[in-house]
């Protein structure tokens, strides 16, 4: 393909094999790892448990993809602090989040197409006000300015995402849906319907798709980390669809993604639950009020806590979530640190789980 010239992504399906061995044999791997990973939904009492942990780690990894570089602790710290107050990297990490749980609660009562994704989008990029884009654009090589893709006119954006929406809605007949969420995550991005933020957006989309087609309960897999490992890879592999409907190897590449980094949230949530666990019983030996299960959940719904906010979660004066927090540290559950005018305490064990 000519990169200075609009392109027009095919119509899907493409005409494929799809009962291949490789993809047989991945789809199966695929598919267990993922029904492990779905377990988790069902093992603790509050999911949120489990989502709050997996949800920063799957946004400050998607928004390195994109060089918006933080860290699991500092976007946490930003969640803390007023808007004006918070670094922008943690910003664009915050939006991730909120984006892709808005998301989540509306697939009880959307499926996934137009209203979904302006809506996250409009979350992710509050800026651009939720809309397709007005203008062209095109993709450049950072370091050579080079246009490497000119993805389609925006008079024919609408259309495209209206078949999308429509494939993404239509029962997958012989294609697995596994397949089908892959096929689409190209087609988002190659239609690139947005002046920016694309490639966020789709990511939330493919994790929401396993969600809506019940392979998970809870968006809790961490697939921009495989992406951000094999980046020159996906970027590669993109291309490869764009130039040479080398639908396989995209295929296999994002099917083994979904594998390893299944297998890779199952064995970091299994640390979560344990740590949870844990820091339950020690938090019950305290005296007091403060041996509640509410307060051993604040600290995995809320890694980073503040007298205001804990406070606030556990419906307490402020006084009182100054002298749990005092205690949780004096028993070395949470570590105090000091950030400018705010006393924060931190659940360094968690997060260094959520890191990995």
């Amino acid at each position: 393909m000519d990169s200075r010239n609009p392109f027009c992504p095919p119509p899907l399906p493409p005409k494929l094999d799809y009962g291949a061995k490789e993809l047989t044999r991945l789809l199966l791997e695929a598919r267990t790892a993922l029904g492990e990973l779905n377990g988790f939904s069902f093992a603790v009492p509050n999911p949120l448990l489990l989502l709050t942990p997996s949800i920063i780690r799957e946004s400050v990894e998607s928004s390195r993809i994109e060089n918006i570089n933080t860290t699991v602790e500092q976007a946490l710290q930003g969640y803390l602090f007023p808007e004006e107050e918070r670094r922008s990297p943690d910003k664009e990490v915050l939006r991730y989040r909120d984006a892709i749980l808005w998301g989540w609660e509306q697939l009880g009562q959307l499926p996934i197409g137009h209203r979904i994704i302006c809506g996250i989008y409009g979350k992710l990029m509050p800026d651009y006000g939720g809309e397709y884009r007005k203008l062209p654009n095109a993709i450049q090589n950072t370091i050579t300015g080079q246009v490497v893709y000119t993805p389609p006119p925006t008079d024919q954006i609408a259309g495209l995402m209206t078949a999308w929406e429509r494939f993404q809605n239509t029962p997958p007949g012989e294609i697995d849906p596994l397949i089908k969420a892959i096929l689409l995550h190209y087609q988002f991005e190659a239609i690139h319907p947005f002046a920016d933020g694309n490639g966020r957006t789709g990511r939330i989309i493919l994790v929401l798709s396993l969600v809506q087609d019940g392979f998970l309960k809870l968006p809790i897999l961490y697939l921009s980390a495989f992406i951000k490992r094999n980046r020159s890879r996906y970027y590669e592999l993109l291309s490869g669809v764009t130039e040479n409907e080398a639908w396989l190897e995209w295929l296999s590449f994002l099917l083994q993604g979904i594998v390893e980094q299944a297998r890779g949230t199952t064995g970091t949530l299994k640390r979560v639950l344990a740590l949870y666990q844990k820091q339950r019983e020690r938090i019950r030996a305290l005296p007091g009020r403060i041996a509640s299960l509410e307060v051993a959940e604040q600290l995995f719904l809320s890694p980073i806590l503040s007298p205001v906010n804990l406070g606030r979660s556990l419906g307490v004066h402020y006084t009182t979530a100054s002298r749990y927090l005092k205690s949780l540290e004096e028993a070395g559950i949470l570590e105090h640190v000091e950030y400018g005018k705010y006393q924060l305490y931190v659940h360094r064990e968690l997060i260094e789980v959520i890191n990995g």
